[in-house]
């Protein structure tokens, strides 16, 4: 396990945070410009950093308070040690910093506002400093709660003691922290405990394992953290332009609510027994249901269920390591991707086999109607499929199996909730499907499953199979495809490419919800051994606050892609839940 950023959430916004220093944070909301990007840009990004002010030092300690999303740093030098909690305060846009300590400690902020491009107006206050955006009434206030000397305008001293910086995003300046209003808003103190107690409280339900449940507690606060309470729709990863590959340009902002990312989300929650917060997630999915033409018109939307901003370059910024581009918005958003519709229709057949609430699926029968009805219409057509490869359209057979999820499902909901005659007409639809899918999806000359229709390669998609229910996985014809995938696309035991390349050339690290698919595989081949060896080797390669990104470097374990990112640790939850049931 290696040490990497670490990951705070409040349901509104999130940080990343390295070594006392916070490195990203958007605000006021998880997709909006950030007020620190040194993450992306070493010189030019800005950052909000505490460290002990005697030269010599070391961290003796860099993780999170028991199960939540509060993380707890210790330093410790010649003449003492310190520690620092950082969080961000539950319903609101900022990050507070309490700190207990033996020594001084050096405070070193330096906010700019759109990533990076506009340098702040700096206000001293009584208590700390205002830095105002100069183009609008927004801005941040910094307060100071304990003794400090300053240094120049963003540098001052912490007196040993105790105390707290807090720091408090405004829209317009004229309501914040150091306003007339600014009483009501939280007590440092008071809001650490009801964060702690909030977090703690969001796992309660959950449903308990035995097997891996350090990784299982992570993993289910990382979805939970990842979703936007307003809303109830979860970032498929709370970063953008974080590099698949050092130095390449595969580098794509994930701040937005992917239909399949969230509805494989709700999946992993379903299984957890967090019905409630899988019910949010879903209810934000069918929100965006078009009952008129394609039922999702966009394979991703914004937090606030608009269509995604248009992709752009933040030329100013160098990047990651160095790695350019760095983009914000996805162009994803104009791909027409036939595969959402039989993810969102599984997660929500999931919820309604798991609760048995009737109620609600009856009031979103209009839902399932119209992703049946589109599904009927268009499933012959080609499309884009789960990867995004950017203008590729193929008869994909990934894609065309979640054609069959979506009216396999929505026959079993009709059936379910008495609709006989649509049950008919959706399961007949479905069989069609799944013959095409067995007559040109499956090459009798090559004796396996392909990545589309009339091709010889294989994706890593092709694992998701069984997984739906598409095929059992001992049917001889999946378990030459299972053999297949493992030759040309695993290289390192248990890790996988998604596939061998794409548009931009070649795929070179493993991508970790792959891992969990396989596992899965394993699982129900009842290859216990080999399903334990996988999950032990991806947590093992996990930071060492068990967090994944999407992608990892097989040589190093180092997170390659956005971070953290919803899809692994979704993978990973249903994995162990998996696991526990077949071992109990």
């Amino acid at each position: 396990m290696i040490r990497y950023y670490e990951f705070l959430s409040n349901g509104i916004t999130s940080a990343l945070i390295k070594n006392g220093s916070v490195e990203w944070l958007p605000l006021p909301k998880f997709d909006s410009s950030s007020i620190f990007t040194r993450i992306l840009d070493e010189e030019r990004g800005g950052y909000f950093s505490i460290r002990p002010a005697d030269e010599k030092y070391d961290i003796i300690h860099e993780d999170y308070v028991e199960n939540t999303l509060i993380l707890r740093t210790v330093f410790k030098s010649e003449k003492g040690k310190a520690e620092i909690l950082d969080f961000l305060p539950l319903s609101l846009s900022g990050i507070i910093r309490i700190y207990e300590s033996e020594i001084d400690l050096k405070v070193d902020i330096k906010p700019f506002f759109e990533y990076g491009l506009v340098t702040p107006a700096i206000i001293k206050a009584r208590r700390g400093l205002i830095f105002r955006n100069p183009k609008s009434k927004e801005g941040i206030e910094i307060l100071i709660g304990g003794e400090y000397v300053p240094l120049d305008n963003t540098e001052f001293t912490l007196k040993k003691g105790k105390g707290y910086i807090y720091l408090l995003y405004s829209k317009d300046l004229r309501y914040g922290l150091f306003s007339n209003k600014g009483f009501v808003y939280s007590e440092p103190y008071e809001a650490l405990n009801k964060a702690i107690k909030y977090w703690k409280g969001r796992l309660e339900n959950a449903k308990k394992v035995n097997i891996y449940r350090d990784a299982y507690y992570r993993s289910l606060l990382v979805l939970l953290g990842l979703i936007y309470e307003p809303s109830g729709g979860i970032i498929a990863a709370p970063t953008t332009s974080l590099p698949e590959i050092i130095g390449g340009s595969r580098n794509w902002d994930y701040r937005y609510v992917w239909i399949r990312d969230a509805s494989y989300s709700a999946e992993a929650l379903i299984k957890a027994g967090l019905l409630v917060k899988a019910r949010d997630i879903i209810s934000f999915l069918t929100a965006m249901v078009d009952p008129s033409s394609k039922s999702f018109d966009h394979p991703l939307y914004t937090i606030d269920g608009t269509a995604p901003p248009a992709e752009e370059i933040l030329d100013w910024l160098e990047g990651h390591k160095k790695s350019f581009p760095v983009r914000v918005g996805n162009a994803a958003y104009m791909q027409i991707q036939m595969d959402v519709e039989g993810a969102y229709m599984n997660a929500l057949y999931e919820y309604y086999n798991t609760s048995k609430d009737s109620k609600y699926v009856n009031e979103i029968w209009w839902a399932i109607e119209a992703i049946a009805e589109w599904t009927k219409k268009s499933w012959k057509w080609k499309s884009t499929d789960l990867w995004e490869q950017r203008g590729v359209e193929e008869h994909f057979t990934h894609t065309k199996v979640m054609n069959w999820v979506a009216l396999d499902r929505a026959s079993k909901l009709a059936k379910e909730l008495g609709y006989k005659n649509e049950a008919e007409e959706w399961i007949s639809t479905a069989e069609e499907i799944r013959k095409d899918v067995l007559d040109n999806g499956y090459s009798e000359k090559l004796g396996y499953f392909t990545r589309y229709y009339g091709s010889d390669s294989v994706d890593s998609a092709l694992l998701t199979l069984p997984l739906y229910d598409f095929i059992d996985a001992k049917d001889p014809r999946f378990l030459k495809t299972h053999e297949k995938i493992e030759k040309d696309l695993m290289i390192s035991d248990g890790f996988l490419l998604r596939y061998k390349d794409d548009f931009m050339g070649s795929a070179k690290h493993p991508f970790t919800l792959v891992s969990t698919w396989l596992t899965r595989v394993y699982i129900r081949l009842g290859e216990i051994g080999k399903a334990k060896k996988v999950i032990e080797k991806l947590i093992n390669c996990s930071t060492s606050s068990l967090l994944l990104a999407e992608h990892l470097d097989q040589n190093t374990c180092e997170p390659r892609g956005n971070f953290p990112q919803a899809f692994p640790h979704a993978g990973l939850v249903m994995t162990i839940v998996e696991l526990e049931e077949r071992l109990v």
